[in-house]
């Protein structure tokens, strides 16, 4: 695992094509994990402000650094704004807590986390007394401007989007003057996506699949759906 194989962007640059995902990763456990993975080879790591694992992962990635294991281009490091903060006066700031606490300079990537935005300055999923989530009007669009001015800050490399359908990456493109590197999908032989990733091979935009292995511990499962790892199929 030590020379993964890299996929390019559309800008030239590159990304591991195999990560750590940090989603649900639990707390007291995720930064022995980074270091682990990243000690057997792994050279990419997921994550998300939403994990709220951040620092762990950062203590890790600082740890690594220090040993002289890793340089700080030798690791690629994703993460993902919140839709709590989709507002523009919200985003660079928001963008700068994650890198605190990864303890970095800059991302190698920055994806939108859904096209939705919720409510701002209040809980993390802001709830009306019905339990519904209260949603935000801040388009899409003006938050993807915001990323832009960030990647000719320096402060990411890369930008791209994360659970978008067509019709919203097509918005995207159309506004855009940097166009999305990247978007991450839920992608695995129950969901091959196949559509969706033949569109963005034509407009030159990569895929990274989450959950490959079907997340059997997803929190929304339903008693008695099938187990992707247990399939008969695979199995043979």
């Amino acid at each position: 695992m030590s020379k993964v194989p890299l996929v390019t962007f559309n800008n030239g640059l590159k990304i591991p094509i195999f990560g750590l995902g940090t989603w649900k990763s639990q707390p007291g456990q995720v930064t022995q994990a980074v270091k682990d993975a990243i000690d057997i080879g792994y050279r990419h790591i997921d994550c998300a402000y939403i994990y709220g694992n951040e620092k762990e992962v950062g203590e890790a990635l600082d740890t690594k650094f220090q040993q002289g294991v890793i340089k700080r281009e030798d690791i690629f490091v994703t993460s993902k704004l919140w839709n709590t903060f989709h507002k523009p006066e919200l985003v660079e700031g928001t963008l700068r807590e994650t890198l605190k606490n990864l303890r970095l300079e800059y991302l190698d990537l920055y994806l939108i986390h859904w096209p939705q935005a919720y409510k701002e300055q209040g809980e993390l999923f802001p709830k009306d007394e019905q339990g519904n989530i209260q949603f935000s009007d801040v388009d899409y669009i003006d938050t993807w401007k915001v990323l832009e001015n960030l990647v000719a800050k320096g402060l990411i490399k890369s930008i791209g989007l994360s659970n978008f359908n067509k019709r919203q990456i097509e918005r995207i493109l159309k506004n855009a003057t940097v166009k999305p590197a990247n978007l991450q999908i839920e992608c695995h032989p129950y969901l091959n996506q196949k559509r969706l990733i033949n569109y963005c091979k034509t407009v030159g935009i990569t895929i990274t699949a989450y959950s490959p292995l079907g997340s059997p511990d997803r929190p929304w499962a339903k008693p008695g759906e099938p187990l992707l790892m247990e399939d008969q199929k695979l199995k043979d």
